[in-house]
């Protein structure tokens, strides 16, 4: 057995499997002094836990609910138990305006994440739903006096409708407009927060997804009113969560 065993551990393709090993971990070892690569990410944690934040800090908007994901499989579809799932209400627009009430959805990633698996071109799909009009565009939030925070979000806005109607039925559209911050900085989409993970020369990584529908009393904004409506949120959610969830980058 043990002569057997020897046999097996000196063929060819094992010793060669075995140098190639060895090479690569002496190149990242090299690469790692050298250039300041790393291959695997620590972890970053949030200054606090989404289920810490004080709901007094969004005023005028209300909290009128927080979600928790129940259902297991789709927790671990997730990927992650760091988010946030609130339903708030803008107490300065018209009771029946349809950017009275809003959903927002974060998510937080950290350490070595995979590679931006949730985004709503496939959850919202999904539901019988498909892509009426797929938008990059920049949020006007101005200076809201945190550095962090550029004047321009880049961000996309999607716009959703049934995939098929019958002719009586009204066709029902909404907007979903959507964001990421990763290792410090604001990105509009999967592919360009993906770019950014793949920056080998930090020691940290992590990436949060922000997404923002409206929905009034049973009544969907068009996609002009929601990307009002979320640069007018955002001037008010994105120094908080700067300020009180998100980790510190340098």
């Amino acid at each position: 057995m043990k002569g057997s065993l020897i046999k097996n551990y000196s063929q060819p393709a094992f010793l060669v499997s075995f140098a190639v090993l060895i090479v690569f971990a002496g190149g990242m070892s090299y690469y790692k002094t050298k250039y300041g690569v790393t291959i695997i990410k620590k972890a970053l944690p949030l200054r606090q836990s989404f289920d810490l934040l004080d709901e007094k800090l969004l005023a005028p908007y209300n909290v009128l609910k927080k979600s928790k994901i129940e259902n297991l499989d789709v927790l671990e579809s997730l990927g992650t138990e760091e988010y946030m799932q609130w339903l708030v209400e803008d107490t300065t627009v018209d009771e029946l305006s349809p950017v009275r009430q809003c959903s927002i959805f974060v998510t937080y990633y950290t350490g070595t994440p995979d590679q931006v698996p949730h985004v709503p071109e496939a959850c919202y799909t999904g539901g019988g739903n498909e892509t009426k009009e797929d938008l990059s565009l920049d949020l006007n939030i101005g200076d809201v006096n945190v550095a962090q925070i550029p004047a321009k979000v880049p961000a996309t806005c999607l716009v959703f409708g049934q995939k098929t109607t019958e002719i009586w039925q009204a066709s029902v559209t909404f907007p979903v407009i959507y964001f990421f911050k990763v290792n410090g900085q604001y990105k509009g989409g999967r592919r360009t927060t993906q770019l950014a993970l793949g920056n080998l020369t930090s020691e940290y990584s992590y990436f949060s997804k922000v997404e923002i529908k409206f929905n009034g009393k049973g009544l969907y904004p068009d996609k002009k009113q929601a990307i009002e409506a979320t640069e007018k949120l955002l001037r008010v959610l994105l120094p908080v969560l700067e300020n009180n969830i998100w980790p510190e980058w340098k």
